[in-house]
């Protein structure tokens, strides 16, 4: 047997173990999410909003794949939040403002930031946090942490190197961070960087400046902001409350009572002059996003990864600014239940640049598509189906899904609980009264009399104002899409009753 002296065998080892580290740099691609809030679809100039300004998205997505047919789990922030996180349903995972439940610990090993560092990824989180833990600490569920529970404020206060202390916006002061990570990041292992915006939550449409019935470039910590100091104000743009609508046309006193709590909580919506400034700062708030989205951008390019990084986009919900004659989100209408997604693959064919697909897309897909990306398998009850095959234009060995189950389970403000089935062209909403917060038995049953329905034919009225439930010549569709969504919803609570074995949680 030949002897091999004690340098070459260390040059060996080192020479092994560089290549593996290298090797995974190359093979295994850095994952950048980037989540905002409240932001409804076709909010980007690139997905055709008339008059935003969003360059730097826009270069994304003439460079990626859009997906105009996105539903997110759950229209409400902190169970939506959760939902992509674990991968499932609120009422799989029970995280939500009408449950009291606290994410453990062996339900957070399950979750994609979790699985993926377990894989060896540098993870990160910067931003808004919105769900409630059960004896987790954050410095143990990523490598950097940076973020607000909460909705949190518009303003922070920072002091610079010089010793100056300086007022910003969240947006900048999250991006500040999220670029904290990437330059402190070495590079001996892929990274996901998960980002988090607070924007254009309401709640920064109040704390940007009040009043909500004056101009926020008059706040004199804004008066000189190249964003916020009056863009888009010399425009005069439609709005919905130019018209204002009645609430009860849609949904009835008796469904949904406006005064227990929407109409309070969203109250510029309700008003002309509060409703038209609301526009204004909202889509300001998205520009900004997308000027920090260029700056994120230029520091992977700088940093020479931008070649290798996949970045894929989303929000928690959209919301109603005033259609229907109501603010807010928590309902499976499409401005409130879809949401602007996009998947940019550098590697990704040419032939497939700058698509628009129209398959049906739901926000538990972000799940596995981030882990498909990082080759790590998803958790057992994680639903999604990873986007990555769409996106690089392969074939797929099951056809894509032809329908997709809604639910919305927040029950406060007199919000009806609502189950759903959606197919492309035809979607069915069902409402059932339930109290706040929800019971056990209240989302583990079937068969219940829904206080209201709907029906809408989205490719012949797409923004859902005809309700077509009493119409006789869709009694068929009616009956199908009713059997869909009873279907869908017992494989979840099939699948409910074995999670809850699963992880030992009520």
């Amino acid at each position: 047997m030949k002897k091999y002296k004690l340098p070459f065998l260390l040059f060996l080892f080192f020479s092994i173990n560089s290549f593996s580290q290298s090797d995974e740099k190359i093979t295994r691609p850095n994952l950048l999410f980037i989540l905002s809030d409240d932001q409804r679809d076709n909010s980007f100039s690139g997905m055709g909003h008339p008059w935003v300004e969003t360059p730097n998205v826009d270069k994304l997505l003439s460079k990626g794949i859009r997906f105009k047919n996105a539903y997110i789990a759950e229209p409400t922030c902190m169970p939506s939040r959760a939902a992509i996180m674990l991968g499932n349903h609120e009422r799989i995972n029970r995280n939500g403002f009408s449950s009291d439940h606290k994410t453990t610990k062996s339900q957070w090993e399950d979750s994609y930031p979790a699985l993926l560092k377990k894989a060896n990824y540098r993870t990160g989180y910067v931003g808004k946090w919105h769900i409630l833990l059960d004896g987790l600490n954050f410095s143990d569920m990523f490598d950097f942490w940076d973020g607000h529970i909460g909705h949190g404020p518009f303003y922070f206060e920072r002091t610079n190197p010089d010793g100056i202390k300086q007022t910003v916006t969240t947006n900048r002061h999250h991006t500040d961070n999220a670029l904290k990570f990437l330059r402190n990041n070495n590079n001996d292992k892929p990274f996901c960087l998960s980002v988090a915006y607070a924007t254009p939550h309401g709640s920064k449409v109040q704390k940007m400046h009040k009043p909500l019935d004056q101009s926020a470039s008059e706040d004199e910590r804004l008066t000189d902001h190249p964003i916020y100091g009056g863009k888009y104000r010399n425009l005069d743009i439609p709005y919905p409350l130019q018209n204002p609508d009645n609430p009860y046309n849609y949904i009835p006193r008796e469904v949904m009572n406006q005064d227990l709590g929407r109409n309070k909580t969203y109250v510029y919506d309700y008003d002309p002059v509060s409703n038209k400034e609301h526009h204004f700062r909202y889509f300001q708030m998205i520009t900004e996003i997308d000027q920090m989205v260029g700056e994120l951008m230029a520091e992977l390019e700088k940093q020479g990864l931008s070649g290798n990084t996949i970045i894929v986009y989303g929000s928690d919900h959209g919301v109603l600014m005033g259609e229907y004659g109501m603010g807010g989100k928590g309902l499976l209408y499409d401005l409130t239940s879809k949401f602007p997604c996009f998947v940019y693959d550098p590697t990704a064919p040419q032939k497939m640049r700058g698509l628009s697909s129209t398959e049906l897309v739901s926000s538990l897909d972000i799940t596995t598509t981030l882990l498909d990306y990082a080759g790590v398998k998803p958790a057992p009850f994680m639903s999604g189906r990873s986007l990555k095959p769409l996106v690089q234009g392969e074939a797929l060995n099951v056809p894509w899904r032809n329908g997709l189950y809604l639910e919305n389970m927040y029950t406060g403000r007199d919000t009806p609980l609502q189950e759903g089935y959606v197919d492309g062209e035809w979607k069915y909403i069902r409402f059932l009264k339930v109290s706040h917060p929800y019971s056990i038995g209240d989302i583990s049953k079937q068969d219940r009399e829904p206080v209201l329905e709907m029906l809408f034919n989205l490719k012949d009225d797409p923004e859902e104002i005809n309700n077509l439930i009493q119409d006789p010549r869709f009694k068929q569709k009616l009956e199908e899409l009713r059997h869909l969504c009873d279907s869908n919803l017992k494989h979840l609570l099939k699948n409910r009753n074995a999670y809850t074995k699963h992880y030992n949680i009520e």
